[in-house]
């Protein structure tokens, strides 16, 4: 499976001045002379320095964390810095500083703590996250993970961009633990000798991830696009992992996920300047939206609910179709078109269909799709010019089947799926002839 590779957080806008941080007067933190000391230290060497041994890396991750905490209880997060959202020039920082010290620590230190995780990801210092933030001899995650879900917690009156950090630093701390996450091969130090494994607690972060689940999930029930680039980066990561993906979806995430991009999608039409019409998403959170839902597709064949989630109320289908007509980039397109196809391919011999219910594999998708439009859309896109030879690939595949299964559809099969989708289109369907011969077919079970 495709990923994109580790997620950034983009720099702070008080960033000139965080070299200007007095750590002395600022009381409100409670730093001992050992942790001012290390912050000092941390400042004056190069970070693969700081963290080239697990346990002075862990305890300044803990400072880190330590100021995150203390300067949330003392009202960081609501003040100036909390409204800046466009990088400050010097002077700018400096005021911001003066007027917030608070906010501009709360900055600093996720900044700080972001980089440490990057850092050791790449596997530079031969220390992992998992030394780092699991500890004890049960490698259990370092209590201190609760201040990052206390600045979550701050809601709508909370600073954007330290919610934004701080779910993407607890994401990456958390897929350190899940077992799909382990790797096989040992880890090496700096001189390439084999690192002994250390024991990482899967138990620890279950909690953690069932709050960052809620969180990202709750952002996306909201329908402003501000809210929801808040746990995009989040979302992007923790998909990459088995367990967090099948997390998301029994939270009811991938119903909120297909909802923001049929909102973001609104609008919308083919050839217009999509950046400008797109409605209340930009072309680049689309396709991170699109891209998350892509990689969820992947469990379809091997649990029956997330099928069921991905066929709930036609939304998601819906959703896909949408930007494939819109086709407001060829990045976008080419996730969406790869989500149906896999859709359109599923079957349920690896998870079968629960006694009752109604079946749900390729077919079924494809009848939605068609009910959805895609088969218009599609025929749009083969006279198009495309650079991916997946996107080719992806539409002559597509073409093939929703044929193939248009043919095997009776028109009131067809109408059918039409008004249960809400997509309903003009032609042979919409005919007097045709309402007179299904007459009785739409009466109740009752005749009424």
């Amino acid at each position: 499976m495709a990923n994109k590779g580790p997620t950034t957080l983009p720099p702070s806008p008080v960033a000139y001045a965080f070299p200007h941080i007095q750590w002395d007067p600022l009381g409100a933190l409670r730093l001992t002379a050992q942790e001012t000391a290390l912050l000092r230290m941390a400042e004056t060497n190069p970070i693969e320095y700081t963290l080239a041994d697990s346990r002075d890396a862990s305890m300044y991750a803990r400072v880190l964390l330590k100021l995150l905490a203390e300067a949330s209880a003392a009202g960081a997060g609501t003040g100036e810095v909390s409204k800046i959202t466009e990088t400050c020039t010097d002077e700018q920082a400096m005021q911001a500083l003066d007027a917030d010290p608070l906010g501009v620590v709360t900055h600093y230190a996720l900044t700080k703590l972001h980089e440490i995780i990057a850092s050791l990801g790449s596997g530079v210092s031969g220390v992992t996250v998992g030394a780092v933030f699991y500890v004890g001899k049960d490698g259990v995650l370092v209590d201190q993970w609760k201040a990052l879900l206390r600045i979550l917690n701050k809601g709508g009156k909370g600073d954007a961009y330290t919610q934004k950090g701080a779910a993407l630093c607890l994401a990456h701390i958390l897929l350190t633990s899940l077992p799909s996450q382990r790797k096989t091969a040992p880890a090496v130090d700096k001189d390439g000798q084999p690192i002994k494994a250390r024991p990482i607690s899967y138990a620890s972060a279950v909690e953690p991830l069932e709050a960052l689940t809620a969180w990202i999930v709750s952002q996306l029930k909201n329908a402003t696009g501000t809210s929801v680039g808040l746990c995009i980066p989040a979302l992007t990561a923790l998909v990459g992992g088995n367990e967090t993906r099948l997390l998301f979806c029994s939270s009811g995430g991938i119903k909120y996920l297909s909802r923001q991009l049929r909102v973001g999608s609104k609008g919308a039409k083919p050839g217009t300047d999509a950046k400008k019409k797109i409605g209340q998403a930009s072309v680049q959170q689309l396709y991170e939206l699109a891209f998350c839902l892509w990689i969820l597709s992947y469990e379809v064949n091997t649990h029956y609910s997330i099928r069921s989630d991905f066929s709930r109320d036609g939304a998601c289908v819906g959703a896909l179709v949408d930007l494939v007509s819109i086709a407001p980039r060829e990045k976008v397109v080419r996730v969406a078109l790869s989500s149906l196809r896999i859709l359109a391919t599923c079957t349920a011999d690896q998870s079968t269909t629960p006694a009752g219910s109604p079946p749900l594999d390729g077919p079924a998708f494809l009848s939605e799709m068609i009910a959805c439009g895609l088969m218009k859309a599609i025929d749009h896109l083969k006279d198009r010019q495309f650079t991916d030879p997946d996107i080719i690939e992806d539409v002559d595949i597509l073409h093939k089947l929703l044929v193939e299964n248009y043919k095997e559809m009776s028109r009131w099969e067809v109408y059918k799926n039409e008004v249960e989708s809400g997509h309903l289109q003009w032609g042979s369907t919409h005919t007097e002839a045709f309402f007179k011969e299904n007459a009785r077919m739409m009466e109740g079970s009752d005749g009424d």
